[in-house]
C-alpha cells in the first residue's frame, strides 16, 4: 500500500477531516466522567478496559471489515491507528481514545462514490446506525455521512473528496473509539 496523503500534513483534507471528526464523535459517543470517581481525577468504571494495543489491533480490524464493505481496490493509505487523549483525563493517566484514518483513491470518482453508497447501505446490516447523512458546511460540499456503532463504541465519518487541482479524487474514511480506560498499572502516556 502507499500512503496518498499529499503536501503538508496539517493543512491536507484528511488532516482537517480527523480533528473535526474525533471532537464530533467523542461528543456522540460519549467520554463523560461518572460521579463518584474519587475527585482524583482517574478513570470512571464505567469505561471499557482495554490495552493500548489491544485497541489498536480493534480498530484495525474494524477499519479492514469497513474496507470490506466498500468493495474498493485502490491506492490505501497507511498510517495505521493512532492514540488521542479524552479530555476527561488531561493528564493522561488512563483514559485515551484510538483512531484510525486512512483513505482510498487511485480509482475514477464514479467507483469510490459507489462504494461510499455501499458502505451507507450495508453499514446498518453490520450494527451500525447512519446518524448524519448530507455534506459538510464547506465550499466544497463534501458528500460525508457519520455513523455510530455503540454496541462496539466506534464511529465513522466517511467522506467523498472530490479532485482538486493537483489531487485526485479519494474516499476518506475516520474511525474513531469512545474514551477507553487502560488497565490498572498501565497509562496511555508515551502513546500519543
Amino acid at each position: 500500500m502507499t500512503d496518498t496523503t499529499r503536501g503538508e500534513h496539517a493543512r491536507s483534507p484528511m488532516a482537517r477531516t480527523a480533528a473535526c471528526v474525533c471532537a464530533v464523535l467523542s461528543l456522540v459517543l460519549g467520554c463523560s466522567m461518572t460521579e463518584g470517581d474519587g475527585g482524583s481525577g482517574g478513570p470512571a468504571e464505567s469505561y471499557r478496559v482495554l490495552s493500548v494495543d489491544d485497541a489498536r489491533a480493534e480498530v484495525r480490524e474494524l477499519s479492514s471489515s469497513v474496507l470490506d464493505l466498500t468493495g474498493l481496490e485502490g491506492t490505501f493509505s497507511e498510517p495505521g491507528p493512532g492514540v488521542s487523549t479524552c479530555e476527561e483525563d488531561p493528564r493522561k493517566e488512563r483514559l485515551y481514545l484510538v483512531r484510525h484514518i486512512w483513505s482510498v483513491s487511485g480509482l475514477p470518482e464514479r467507483e469510490l462514490t459507489a462504494g461510499m453508497d455501499r458502505l451507507r447501505e450495508q453499514l446498518p446490516g453490520e450494527g451500525w446506525e447512519i446518524v448524519e447523512d448530507g455534506f459538510r458546511d464547506n465550499p466544497a460540499r463534501t458528500p460525508r455521512f457519520i455513523a455510530d456503532n455503540h454496541a462496539a463504541g466506534y464511529g465513522v465519518n466517511v467522506e467523498f473528496i472530490r479532485a482538486y487541482e493537483d489531487s485526485e479524487p479519494m474516499l476518506s474514511v475516520t474511525l474513531v473509539s469512545g474514551c477507553l480506560s487502560t488497565p490498572e498499572g498501565e497509562s496511555p502516556r508515551g502513546e500519543y
